[in-house]
């Protein structure tokens, strides 16, 4: 058996506060949970509120591509333990590219399937954590059809929508028997965050993918507007 890690632990001391804070309603990372500069949780990026536009310091790189095909751009690997409750360090990313699909206006697709790579304390090497699913279409309308699509299925499955407000974008959580899922639309861009295997319990779930979706959205919508 592993090492059961302690209190003084500084691998997840900043983990614990993280689910505290979000468990107590808090989306945002709560600067006296750390204990130092060191530890402190990486920053929320900025999102507009409802009826704005991108804010300018929030935009992505510049690329070819209308969405980033780098997974650490979307979520860095090194900063999802921290923002889930788990080991700093015991995850890695994959990501694939699928094809375009222009019967429904889909231009690109990229997958990013966060895993853990094991050790004490964390989910054993290779379960999924967290997969962020994000696609680019032709115009909003072909992003929300198939937003609306989707939502059928899980309803046609049993699992009701919460619909769910960030910023400008909109969003409907889903407590899916198979992993709480988050599926976000902000013009052009849609995009789905699920939970694996995680300290995360199904009541922090919905406070947690919110936060993560603050921190996706910024680098997902194109430099100009959605």
């Amino acid at each position: 058996m592993g090492r059961v890690p302690t209190s003084r632990d500084p691998r997840r001391r900043v983990s614990r506060c993280v689910l505290a804070a979000l468990a107590s309603g808090a989306v945002l990372l709560l600067p006296a949970c750390s204990s130092g500069s060191s530890t402190d949780g990486p920053p929320v990026p900025a999102f507009p509120a409802a009826g704005a536009g991108p804010a300018s310091n929030a935009g992505p790189p510049s690329r070819n591509t209308l969405l980033p095909t780098d997974c650490n751009q979307v979520i860095s690997k090194d900063d999802l333990p921290n923002l889930l409750g788990l080991p700093l360090g015991t995850t890695g990313v994959t990501a694939l590219r699928d094809v375009p699909a222009p019967s429904v206006g889909r231009l690109e697709r990229v997958t990013c399937n966060y895993t853990s790579a094991g050790g004490p304390g964390a989910p054993a090497n290779g379960t999924l954590v967290l997969k962020v699913l994000s696609n680019g279409y032709t115009t909003p309308a072909a992003a929300q059809a198939q937003a609306e699509v989707n939502a059928q299925v899980e309803q046609s499955s049993g699992v009701a929508g919460v619909p769910t407000q960030i910023g400008a974008a909109q969003a409907t959580y889903y407590d899916d028997p198979d992993g709480p899922l988050l599926v976000v639309v902000y013009g052009r861009i849609s995009t789905s965050l699920t939970l694996g295997s995680s300290p995360v319990g199904r009541g922090q779930a919905r406070s947690v993918l919110v936060d993560l979706a603050q921190r996706v959205l910024p680098v997902l919508v194109p430099a100009g507007g959605p």
